[in-house]
Formats: C-alpha cells, structure tokens, sequence
C-alpha cells in the first residue's frame, strides 16, 4: 500500500494526550503537536439518540481520521503527537476507551487505521 494511501499505516504510531478539563497544564501544544477538540451536541436528542452530525463532533476516531487525511492531503502540518481537547464531553470514558484497542469494537476501515495509526498516551 502506497504511503498516501488513506489507510496506510505510519511509521510509528502517534501518542495522544486527551485533556478532560479547563486546568490541564500549559505546554502540551507545539509545532510537531496536532490538537482536536470534542464538541459538544449541537442540539438536544431522545435519550439514547444521537444524530450523525452531532456523533461526529465527539467521536475522537472520526476526527482523528479526519486529521490523518488532512496530513495526507497537504492540508495540515506533519505532526508527532496529538492532543485531544474533551473538555466539552461529559462522558470522557467514552472518548478514551475509543483509543485502547479492542475496548470499543471497530465499525469500519477509519476505525481501524485509527487504532493502528494513534495510541493513548495520557489523560490529564
């Protein structure tokens, strides 16, 4: 598979940082650092319902893949490692049981190469 290919696997796999509140120490940023931030709902839902639009903005796995393609694409700055700003979700388990393999199953090929691409390094 060629090196840009969308789900080519890179040559180590990216650490991330996920911040859960307002207070995380200052210098996690950086040139070599990527950061994605979790939105919260941009609308309210049933109870156990959640509009695909809305699931995106705090799904870490899509925006991480979204940043990947970006990288791919020329769109963004190359990066060593990635910050994850979740201090507006308020089921933070959520966000980094999606980053330890094989504790949320997989539900497609983004999944996948997220989980070979990104690991979780820490939670502040």
């Amino acid at each position: 598979m060629a090196d840009n290919a969308p789900f080519a696997r890179r040559a180590t796999s990216v650490p991330v940082t996920v911040v859960t509140n307002q207070t995380a120490p200052s210098g996690l940023g950086g040139r070599d650092t990527a950061v994605v931030r979790l939105e919260a709902p941009l609308h309210a839902h049933d109870a156990g319902t959640e509009c695909i639009a809305c699931e995106a903005r705090g799904n870490v796995r899509v925006l991480l893949f979204e940043l990947q393609e970006k990288l791919r694409l020329g769109m963004a700055e190359p990066f060593t490692r990635v910050v994850v700003d979740a201090s507006a979700v308020t089921d933070v388990a959520a966000v980094t049981d999606a980053l330890i393999p094989g504790k949320l199953p997989a539900f497609g090929l983004r999944d996948h190469a997220v989980a070979r691409n990104f690991h979780l390094a820490e939670v502040l």
